[in-house]
């Protein structure tokens, strides 16, 4: 047997799929359908026999995606999960990227009308970053670039103000979206100071 390789790179695959487990299926699923602004593409209720992932219940969303590629948030209830975990491994967060600072605030305010505020709000210097807290406490971060194009962003993680400071800063989001909408630059707007 010849051992044949490739001088063709392999292509990065891409992220196309990130599965909650809970046993809060219907909180779960209902407030990813109001985060999303979408209802499952697929929802399976209880079956009469456990499959082999031992989910019960289960839910799809389509996000944003170009075929062949895709994108999906799955959530699967099973029976013996109790709470959240605290510090064992796992799932720390998942981002949920928007084109564009209109799309990431219009969205922030769609959350707000169901008083579902972030935990969390950050400028991290690449990105502007609202995470959120599902009902089991599971991080989701909703996010965009700070920048125009792709060399711009790339750019500013080899800046020293980004080597000094990875996380960035604390934001107040009402105020950070007020001052984007009264005409304050984007490039003024995401500068994190010195």
């Amino acid at each position: 047997m010849s051992n044949t390789t490739t001088s063709v790179p392999i292509p990065l695959p891409a992220l196309s799929e990130v599965v909650l487990r809970t046993g809060k299926f219907d909180q779960l699923k209902d407030w990813y359908v109001k985060v999303l602004a979408a209802e499952p593409f697929f929802t399976r209720p209880r079956p009469e026999k456990i499959s082999w992932t031992r989910a019960q219940q289960i839910a799809f969303f389509k996000l944003a995606g170009i075929y062949p590629y895709q994108q999906v948030l799955g959530i699967f209830e099973v029976d013996d999960t109790t709470e959240a975990p605290k510090t064992d491994p796992g799932l720390h967060h998942f981002q949920l990227g928007h084109g564009n600072f209109d799309e990431l605030f219009d969205r922030y305010d769609t959350l707000k009308s169901y008083n579902i505020l972030p935990a969390q709000t950050w400028n991290h210097g690449v990105s502007t970053s609202f995470y959120y807290k599902d009902p089991d406490g599971n991080l989701a971060e909703m996010n965009c670039v700070n920048f125009a194009n792709e060399e711009e962003f790339f750019g500013y993680f080899e800046t020293e103000a980004y080597k000094k400071n990875v996380s960035g800063i604390i934001i107040d989001a009402d105020d950070y979206i007020a001052r984007y909408r009264s005409g304050t630059r984007r490039e003024e707007l995401v500068k994190i100071p010195a």
